[in-house]
């Protein structure tokens, strides 16, 4: 071969070279352990037509998981939507780029950008697989599991919230420039291609983030419905995502919120959610302009259905109150293998209330050090039931790691319990119960109380509980302030519901809190009275 025909390919390889498209490269561990906490909710099988919300642990190996972008585009027809993704995508970024390091697949799908990325690697990447066989199991609307499911939400004009609302139209080009593609990671907006690509390499999990949550991320043929069909462990990622909703439509509640209900439909008929910070470690993903107060539920209870209860309560509240309402749960059981864990405690960095309905558990000292911290901040707490003896785990309970000791630190083999939550925090002085009556106990307004803004809704006769009644006599606290008292035959009266001014701040209890006790009148009273409280103390 001539030297010249030596300096043509030479040439012609530097022009190729120089025309491929530019995609940045980053180290991947291939055989990584993700561990993720799943959030769904369930039929229960105490009630019919009811559902109890449970966390479930997962261990996935980073190279059978992938996350899938759905249509993170540079512009969207509604300048709200436009505004929200641009927020949202340098955190995204971040949360992606530490999947991707820990050997998981990236797929970019902003849907109807293809053309643009026609000669991209991570294009050609994408569209390298396509199986008859994945072609055949999707599929379009409804799941069978959201047969009969009723929508969260009406829209209006697309869901724009922007007032006057945006023109409807195609805005978009490519995907926003703030989420990076690096090699590897692919370019689709075909479910077949997806799908095929994951048959192909053995991806198993699977984690929708992007936009929107009520139509793309559910309804593509790459989205959350046909991830189910083809048999993959589908997660919403619910931090990383949004709605299309307008707060003019029914149920008239703020367009945050429509999010919160979009999630707890996706949870019950779809597939479950989970948060960021199982990638980052750090607190998860909020809009700057979600002001909503945030209401943390901290439940850990195998007696009382408090994981069925406090969701119905919390449903109630998005709806009336325009709070965002967060879970950190624990199994509801009393007893057996990882009964001692809470997980999303993280949901505290940022609450403004805590409601705790926790029994007996003992945690990791990191984790009830998060709870230490919210209590020690002065923030309002609200105590329900077990919250009496919340951490006061009745043994001592080893570490799951056997206490091994770090080289510069010193750790307990043991779990952290607070069996001192009662007195310091709650007032209370909780040493055991009553029998059980089928007549339940008696409850009444304590006499001079009747017209405390805690007690309003409350039947001035009182009502009947089918608690125990719990032995709190006398309050270990010279500044709570008892509002109502519990009666069974033949024994003196019991504080059942409280005020308590601790060295931090201010605690309501009660020591009610039986399922049965939220569909008497009185009692949601006082709860919804209680949060109410709490909502005038933390806005002035």
């Amino acid at each position: 071969m001539s030297a010249t025909t030596l300096s043509y390919f030479s040439i012609l390889a530097l022009c190729l070279f120089l025309c491929t498209p530019v995609v940045k490269a980053e180290s991947r561990e291939t055989d990584h352990t993700i561990k993720v906490s799943l959030q769904k909710r369930l039929p229960s099988e105490a009630e019919e037509g009811a559902f109890i919300i449970v966390n479930e642990m997962q261990e996935w190996k980073g190279n059978e998981t992938a996350i899938i972008i759905c249509d993170m585009w540079d512009k969207h027809w509604c300048t709200g939507a436009t505004g929200r993704v641009a927020e949202m995508a340098p955190f995204m970024n971040t949360v992606v780029s530490i999947a991707r390091e820990k050997g998981v697949q990236i797929v970019h799908a902003p849907s109807d950008c293809m053309e643009y990325y026609k000669d991209h690697r991570a294009r050609k990447l994408g569209k390298k697989y396509k199986f008859k066989s994945v072609e055949g199991e999707l599929g379009d609307g409804l799941l069978e599991s959201e047969a009969g499911a009723d929508w969260p939400f009406e829209i209006s004009g697309g869901g724009c919230d922007d007032k006057p609302q945006c023109k409807i139209g195609k805005a978009w080009t490519k995907q926003i420039e703030s989420l990076e593609i690096f090699d590897g990671d692919i370019i689709t907006d075909s479910g077949v291609e997806v799908g095929s690509l994951f048959k192909k390499k053995g991806i198993r999990n699977v984690i929708l983030v992007g936009v929107h949550t009520n139509m793309c991320v559910i309804g593509r043929s790459f989205g959350l419905r046909n991830m189910t069909r083809l048999g993959m462990n589908v997660v919403l990622m619910r931090d990383m995502t949004d709605t299309m909703y307008d707060s003019a439509s029914w149920p008239n509640v703020s367009h945050f919120t429509g999010n919160s209900l979009m999630h707890e439909y996706i949870e019950k008929y779809v597939c479950p959610t989970m948060v960021s910070s199982d990638f980052t470690g750090h607190k998860q993903f909020r809009f700057e302009n979600d002001t909503r107060p945030v209401v943390a539920f901290v439940t850990a209870d195998g007696e009382y259905r408090a994981n069925q209860r406090l969701p119905e309560f919390a449903h109630e509240l998005l709806l009336t109150k325009n709070v965002n309402c967060e879970f950190a749960l624990g199994k509801p059981a009393t007893k057996g293998e990882g009964r001692h864990n809470i997980e999303n405690l993280q949901i505290l960095i940022d609450a403004d209330i805590a409601v705790f309905f926790v029994r007996r558990r003992a945690l990791e000292p990191e984790k009830l050090a998060m709870i230490k911290n919210f209590v020690s901040s002065g923030k309002p707490v609200l105590g329900i039931r077990t919250a009496s003896h919340a951490f006061a785990a009745k043994e001592n309970i080893p570490r799951k790691n056997g206490g091994i000791v770090a080289s510069t630190g010193k750790t307990s083999e043991f779990l952290s319990v607070w069996p001192e939550f009662d007195e310091e925090i709650l007032g209370g002085n909780y040493h055991g119960h009553y029998g059980h009556l089928d007549e339940g106990c008696d409850v009444s307004i304590v006499p001079g109380m009747a017209k405390h803004p805690l007690l309003k809704g409350v039947d001035p006769e009182g009502f009947t509980s089918l608690c125990t009644l719990y032995k709190n006599r006398p309050l270990r606290s010279g500044n709570a302030q008892v509002l109502l008292l519990g009666t069974i035959p033949g024994q003196p009266s019991e504080p059942v519901f409280w005020m308590n001014e601790n060295k931090y701040g201010n605690v309501i209890y009660t020591a009610l809190g039986h399922w049965d006790d939220w569909e008497i009148e009185s009692f949601k009273n006082i709860m919804i009275n209680s949060i109410d409280y709490f909502l005038d103390t933390i806005s002035k």
